[in-house]
Parts: structure tokens; C-alpha cells; sequence
């Protein structure tokens, strides 16, 4: 892991890798809770579930027809005598078919004893109670779901870590379960600070400008499943920043703060942090933007103070909030997901910090946006893609591969 010296200052920066992994080793998962299932997308499963039956538990049709017994139609056999009806839920568990007998049945519904195939209703003639077989070839057990063909009793159905979608929790509800164990959600408190912030639909007074930070940190939280626990607008006092700072640390699995983390005279965000016990994990990247990023943990509470500017609040939330969050409930892959792309033209990279840049995936190439400016936030509005240049090489040509990061945008 390299270090890189701040220029004049004689204090360190690192790289965002060593961030990364700062960020890996120190983010501890969070405990399981059992939670109903209509309540848990997008939950990771705390232990493996296993099927509690046989699926499908009894062997059912999986169309409208009739069910017979293969032997008659393979002997000759083409008419036969309907003798009952099986419905899903409706079928009578001692029926049994008979030579030559047939039995009208729908989708879904067990099949009486002895019947082992189903003809489709488009192929068979009906006529009174009987039917003729239109089909000259017929296989056995067409369109007869076997029991157990899915999984048998003990099963593995879903494995630890698995992050549960509309299907997984389906399939729990198909196998009886109401609830699961799953590794909880994080709870995480937003604290926005800045005397020049006011909510929108207020009115402005000169340089004052309106907030955005809270809404887009907000919407990029429920995007992840996560509802904050609360969100504190301060102003820039450093007696403010510390009560708000307490206030959460007594709530919160994760606490982010948003300016007053750079060197200004009014930033005290940086100096409120240590008198609150924040044990600082790392202070300034090698990065643009956002540059003025801090790490720290207090007891299991993880803290990111990130700058003000909306767009780096943005980068470094997918770049490092994201990935912590991830790591709380046990996600295998926490970081956005990894791709190399051909960038789609010369580009000169105007610092030698490592570089994130606005992107737009165009099939297998990259575009940088423009309006790369760490205020501007409506070409990230357009964007779905962060581009890595790391440290060092300025001029990278048309078609080089780069890292892209791919954002979890619809």
C-alpha cells in the first residue's frame, strides 16, 4: 500500500485502495433478527435454509387435461371413460384409477393414484363421459409434475448470505415459512451541516443556497433498502456538530456527516469529531474528488465525514459508504460491480491523485462526461457509471481498457 505525502503540509494521504481495505478489515456484521418475509427484500439470510418437505410434496399436473394410465395407451387403448375430476386442492386421496379409465384434471392438482401421464385437453376428444386420444405418440409422465423432482425433504433451498428478491421470497412462502433469520438492516443517522443550506421551497437569502445532500444520500439509502434513522441539519457550530454527533453515536450503526471536514475556519466537523471519542481510521484521500474524507469507529458505530460538495458526497458514498453498508449485513460483494471498458476517447488526466470521473456506459466503451466539477451534479444525474483512473499516468488514449464501476441506478 503506498502513501502519498500532501504537498507543503508534510501529512499523509492514502490511496483508495488502502481505503478499501481499511474499510474491509474494520466493518463488522451486524447480528441476525428472524423477519417476516414480506418485510425482508433485499435481506441477506443469516443461516442456510432447508426445504421442511418434498417439492413438489405429491405429484400434480402441469396442464388442463386428462390423466390416464401410460400401459392403457401404450396396449392400444384410445377411448376412455371419465370417471372423476381432480382440481388443485380438491383431489380425493383414495381414487384410483382403473383400466381404461380416465379422469379430468387442471393444472395444479394431484393426481389420482395409478394415473401416470396427462394428455392435453387440445388432444383428446370428449364426448358424454368419454374421451378419444387425438395423439398418436404419447411419453410417459408428460405433463406430470413428480414429487421431490424440485427438492427433496432436507434440502438445501437457499444458502447462508444469499440476498433475498421477489423469487427467493416466493419460494419461502411456497415452502411455509412466514419468517427468516436474516442479518439486520443497518440503522444510519445523517447529520448535514453548513449555515448556507436551506431546504427547498424556502426563500434564499444572498449566498444562501439550497440543500441537496440529505435528499440525495436519502434516496441512494432507501435504493439500498435502508430507511435512516434520522437526519439532523446543523449549523456550523462546533457545540452544534458535537451534540448531533452524540446523538446519533447513541442510535446508530453508521453515521454520515456531510461538510465542515476540510480546513476552513468554520469546518468543525474535524475538530468536533475527536472531542466525541471518534477514533479516526483514515483523514484525506488521494482522490479527486473528495479529497477531505474521514474513516473512524467509535465502539461498533462506523462515521464517514464526507465533504460538501454534492457530487464528491455522491462519489464517495457509492465508493465507500455503499461498500460498508454492504459489509454490515454480510454481502459477498460489497463494491460496486467491476468492469473493464475501452475508454471512447483521449482523455488528459489534469492531476497525478487518482481520479473518479462521471461516465456513460456505451456498449463495450466508456464516455467521460462532461462537467466533471465536484459541485456539479447533474451530469452524475446522467451517469451510471464511475471511472477509476488510479494515481500516476496523465495521458490515456482513445481505447486504453480503464476500471468502471457500475452505480446501482435504474
Amino acid at each position: 500500500m503506498t502513501r502519498l505525502t500532501t504537498q507543503g503540509k508534510g501529512k499523509t494521504m492514502i490511496s483508495p485502495e488502502e481505503a478499501w481495505e481499511i474499510i474491509g478489515a474494520s466493518i463488522k456484521k451486524l447480528k441476525s433478527q428472524q423477519k417476516n418475509i414480506l418485510q425482508s427484500s433485499g435481506s441477506v439470510l443469516a443461516t442456510a435454509v432447508k426445504t421442511p418437505f418434498d417439492l413438489p410434496m405429491f405429484n400434480n399436473s402441469a396442464m388442463d387435461g386428462f390423466a390416464i394410465r401410460y400401459a392403457d395407451f401404450e396396449a392400444g387403448m384410445r377411448t376412455y371413460r371419465i370417471t372423476g375430476m381432480a382440481a388443485a386442492g380438491k383431489t380425493k386421496q383414495n381414487t384410483r384409477l382403473k383400466k381404461g379409465e380416465a379422469f379430468r384434471i387442471y393444472t395444479g392438482a394431484q393426481t389420482p393414484k395409478g394415473a401416470d401421464t396427462v394428455v392435453a385437453r387440445e388432444n383428446a376428444e370428449e364426448t358424454d363421459d368419454t374421451i378419444f386420444i387425438l395423439q398418436k405418440d404419447l411419453i410417459k409422465g408428460a405433463h406430470i409434475r413428480l414429487r421431490g423432482t424440485q427438492l427433496r425433504k432436507g434440502n438445501l433451498a437457499l444458502p447462508e448470505g444469499h440476498v433475498l428478491n421477489p423469487a427467493s421470497i416466493g419460494f419461502l412462502a411456497g415452502m411455509g415459512f412466514q419468517q427468516v433469520p436474516v442479518i439486520r438492516k443497518p440503522r444510519v443517522a445523517l447529520i448535514i451541516t453548513g449555515d448556507e443550506l436551506q431546504l427547498p421551497g424556502q426563500k434564499l437569502l444572498p449566498g444562501q443556497i439550497y440543500e441537496s445532500n440529505s435528499f440525495a444520500l436519502l434516496t441512494a439509502l432507501v435504493e439500498s433498502g435502508i430507511q435512516p434513522v434520522s437526519i439532523d441539519r446543523v449549523k456550523d457550530q462546533e457545540k452544534l456538530v458535537i451534540r448531533a454527533l452524540l446523538k446519533a453515536l447513541s442510535k446508530a450503526d453508521l453515521i454520515l456527516l456531510t461538510g465542515g471536514i476540510s480546513a476552513g475556519d468554520f469546518d468543525f466537523v474535524k475538530t468536533a469529531l475527536p472531542k466525541t471519542r471518534v477514533n479516526c481510521l483514515f483523514y484525506k484521500l488521494a482522490q479527486k474528488p473528495g479529497k477531505p474524507l474521514f474513516y473512524g469507529i467509535r465502539n461498533n458505530t462506523a462515521v464517514f465525514a464526507l465533504p460538501g460538495n454534492p457530487a464528491s458526497v455522491l462519489t464517495c458514498f457509492y465508493e465507500y459508504v455503499y461498500p460498508a453498508l454492504r459489509l454490515m449485513q454480510g454481502m459477498e460483494k460489497p463494491r460496486l460491480e467491476k468492469m473493464q471498458l475501452a475508454l471512447h476517447a483521449d482523455f488528459l488526466k489534469p492531476t497525478d491523485l487518482a481520479l473518479f470521473l462521471k461516465g456513460k456506459i456505451d456498449h463495450q466503451c466508456v464516455r467521460i462526461m462532461e462537467q466533471q466539477g465536484s459541485d456539479m451534479l447533474m451530469s452524475l444525474a446522467l451517469a451510471d457509471c464511475l471511472i477509476y483512473l488510479p494515481p500516476g499516468k496523465r495521458t490515456i488514449a482513445k481505447g486504453t481498457l480503464v476500471e468502471v464501476h457500475r452505480m446501482n441506478k435504474t
